[in-house]
């Protein structure tokens, strides 16, 4: 799963922000490359199809859930997007769990748009911290040391992709924002995108982008 969504998101990308810059020749293998990449791999659980770390696999060795990976940071697998339904059964039915150290499930969740499961492991993460320190934010040590940054930087990313997501030009708001959550935001999007609102009781009363043109790529998804 991971080669396979890998290749396929980073070579999308790089035909699409090439431009003129490289080479037809360069270009071409690209394509080939993409073009050459199987279905990402699926599984029958009880009936239910679901994402799968590979076609074929043995014994699984470690604390991660690789099929998952097609959802982030691949983004194969994710809101506006086709088999978005495979994402989900994946997560429902992942082996490993948890809201601590490098762990991404909160990250999943924004990512599918679930928003009950968002808000309850970002703020389990939030909650952890090392009462040996003084300062609330030195998570750890879980799995390496305090403080534990990947903690903290998964909680970040999460609680961004709650907020707002982009798929290409498409850009979602509130994809995962619980609606009791009132914020106010400034967020940075590709094509050197800025995004400002206010969003009171599940509803955006002030919303500003910049530059205007790209408004109309917005949506916000309630």
């Amino acid at each position: 799963m991971p080669e396979i969504a890998g290749i396929l998101a980073v070579t999308e990308r790089l035909l699409e922000l090439a431009g003129d810059k490289v080479s037809a020749e360069e270009k071409a293998l690209w394509q080939r490359m993409h073009d050459k990449m199987p279905e990402l791999p699926t599984r029958v659980v009880d009936g239910v199809r679901m994402l799968a770390p590979a076609e074929r696999f043995a014994n699984k060795n470690n604390i991660e859930n690789p099929e998952l990976y097609a959802v982030f940071p691949y983004r194969r697998v994710a809101i506006g997007r086709p088999g978005i339904e495979l994402g989900i059964d994946a997560l429902n039915r992942r082996e490993d769990r948890g809201n601590f150290g490098w762990r991404q499930d909160d990250i999943f969740m924004a990512y599918l748009g679930l928003t009950a499961q968002a808000r309850e492991y970002v703020v389990g993460r939030a909650r952890k911290w090392h009462e040996g320190s003084r300062f609330p934010a030195f998570w750890g040590p879980n799995y390496d040391w305090i403080p534990d940054q990947d903690h903290g930087g998964v909680l970040l990313k999460a609680v961004q992709a709650m907020l707002i997501q982009t798929d290409g030009r498409k850009i979602f708001l509130l994809p995962a924002w619980p609606r009791d959550w009132d914020v106010d935001f400034k967020a940075h999007a590709p094509y050197r995108t800025v995004i400002e609102g206010q969003v009171r009781k599940g509803q955006v009363t002030i919303l500003k982008v910049t530059p205007s043109s790209l408004e109309k790529d917005i949506g916000v998804i309630k």
